[in-house]
C-alpha cells in the first residue's frame, strides 16, 4: 500500500495542480485577450486539401465548432501549467532527495519555461531556438548528467563513450559522452515540437513516454523509486493539460510544452541503463518521421527547419482523416512500442527496433510519397 501511495500521491497532486492551473490560463487569457497564434499550426492545416474536405462533411453544428476553434486566438500557455505544476510537486514531495542532477532538472525546467515564452511571444529564429536548446543540455552535463557507455544488444562489449575525457573546474567530462547528450537531447526537444501539430498529439504521445518509462523504472530490472516518482508526476502534469487540449483544443502547449515534454524524455531515458532503447521504442515512429520529413525537404531543396505539411500526420489528414483518427492511430502505434519496451530485455527491443523501422518506412513511403 505504501508503495502505492508513493507514486499515486504525486501524479495526482500534480494532475489537478495541472488542471486548475490550465484552466485559469484558458480564463485569463480570454479575458484579457492575452491570446496568441500558432502561425505554423494555423497555416499548415490551413494549407491542406484535407481542410475543405472536412468542411464540407461537417453538419452546421460542427463547422461551428470548428471555425470558433480555428479562427480564435487560442492560448500557447499551456506549457506555464505543465512545468509549474511539475515543479510544485517535486518540491512539495518528501520523498525526493535532491542532488545535483535534480538540480539541473529544475533550472533546466526553468530557462525552458521562460525561453519558451519569448519563443511564443517573439517568434524566434531556429537558430535562436537552438541556442536556448544548448543552454539547456551545457546545464545538465555541468550537473552532472553522463553516459559512459552504450549497451550491446548482442551481450559483447559495451560501445565505451568515456575514452576521451576533458576536465572543467576539476571534474572530468566524457567528450563522446558529452556529444552523445548534446545531439539525444536537442534531437528529442526538436522532435516532440514538430510532433505539436495536431490536438493532443504530442502530449498524448509523452504522456504513453512518461508511463512507459515510470513502469520501467519501478520495476525490479532498474529498481529507482525517484525516477518512477518524477515521471509519473510529469505524466500527471501532461494528463491534466490534456484534458483542455485534447481535440476540440481549448489551449496549446506552446514551444516550452513542447520543449520541456522532448528534454524530460530525453533526460530520464539516460539516466540509467535500458532506458535509451525504451525511449527510442516509443518515440521511434515520431523520430522516424522527423527524419524523413528532413531528408525529403532536403531532397526539395529547402531548409530543414522550414515548417510545412510533409509530416504523417499532416498527410493523413489529406487523406480525409479527421484530426482525432490521427491522434489515435499515433498513439496506438507509439503504445504498442511502448508496451514491448517494457516487456523485452535488449536483444527483443534491437528485434523490436528493426521491426519498427520496417514498419515505419513502409508507412512512410505509402502514404508520404501518394499523391493525394
Amino acid at each position: 500500500m505504501s508503495s502505492i501511495i508513493l507514486y499515486f500521491q504525486p501524479f495526482l497532486i500534480t494532475f489537478i495542480f495541472s488542471l486548475v492551473l490550465t484552466k485559469a490560463l484558458i480564463l485569463f487569457s480570454r479575458k484579457y485577450n492575452n491570446c496568441h497564434f500558432e502561425p505554423d499550426r494555423v497555416r499548415n492545416l490551413n494549407a491542406c486539401k484535407w481542410l475543405k474536405l472536412q468542411i464540407s462533411r461537417f453538419t452546421r453544428n460542427d463547422k461551428i465548432a470548428f471555425y470558433n476553434n480555428s479562427q480564435k486566438n487560442i492560448t500557447r500557455f499551456g506549457g506555464v501549467a505543465i512545468i509549474t505544476s511539475f515543479l510544485l510537486t517535486i518540491f512539495l514531495s518528501g520523498d525526493l532527495v535532491f542532488d545535483n542532477l535534480k538540480w539541473g532538472i529544475v533550472i533546466s525546467s526553468v530557462i525552458i519555461l521562460f525561453f519558451g515564452l519569448y519563443d511564443d511571444f517573439k517568434n524566434l529564429s531556429w537558430k535562436q531556438q537552438l541556442f536556448g536548446q544548448v543552454v539547456v543540455v551545457l546545464v545538465m552535463i555541468y550537473a552532472g548528467l553522463q553516459v559512459d557507455y552504450i549497451a550491446n544488444p548482442f551481450s559483447g562489449p559495451e560501445f565505451r563513450l568515456d575514452v576521451f575525457q576533458y576536465s572543467i573546474f576539476n571534474i572530468q567530462y566524457s567528450i563522446l559522452g558529452s556529444l552523445f547528450i548534446l545531439f539525444w537531447i536537442i534531437g528529442f526537444m526538436n522532435v516532440m515540437n514538430w510532433l505539436d501539430g495536431l490536438d493532443g498529439l504530442a502530449g498524448g504521445v509523452a504522456f504513453i513516454g512518461m508511463v512507459t518509462l515510470f513502469f520501467l523504472s519501478i520495476s525490479g530490472l532498474v529498481n529507482q523509486p525517484p525516477l518512477g516518482i518524477i515521471s509519473i508526476t510529469v505524466a500527471g502534469a501532461i494528463l491534466g493539460f490534456l484534458v483542455f487540449n485534447f481535440n476540440l483544443a481549448k489551449i496549446f502547449m506552446g514551444t516550452s510544452g513542447s520543449m520541456f515534454l522532448g528534454f524530460i524524455l530525453a533526460v530520464l531515458a539516460i539516466f540509467s541503463g535500458g532506458k535509451i532503447a525504451t525511449a527510442l521504442l516509443v518515440m521511434g515512429f515520431p523520430i522516424l518521421d522527423a527524419f524523413w520529413v528532413i531528408a525529403q525537404r532536403i531532397k526539395a531543396g529547402k531548409s530543414p527547419f522550414e515548417g510545412d505539411t510533409r509530416h504523417l500526420h499532416y498527410k493523413l489528414l489529406e487523406r480525409g482523416w479527421s484530426q482525432k483518427k490521427v491522434v489515435l492511430f499515433i498513439y496506438f502505434i507509439c503504445l504498442i512500442f511502448g508496451v514491448s519496451a517494457i516487456l523485452f530485455q535488449s536483444l527483443g527491443k534491437f528485434v523490436v527496433l528493426l521491426f519498427l523501422f520496417v514498419f515505419s518506412y513502409f508507412i512512410l513511403t505509402r502514404v508520404l510519397r501518394e499523391k493525394v
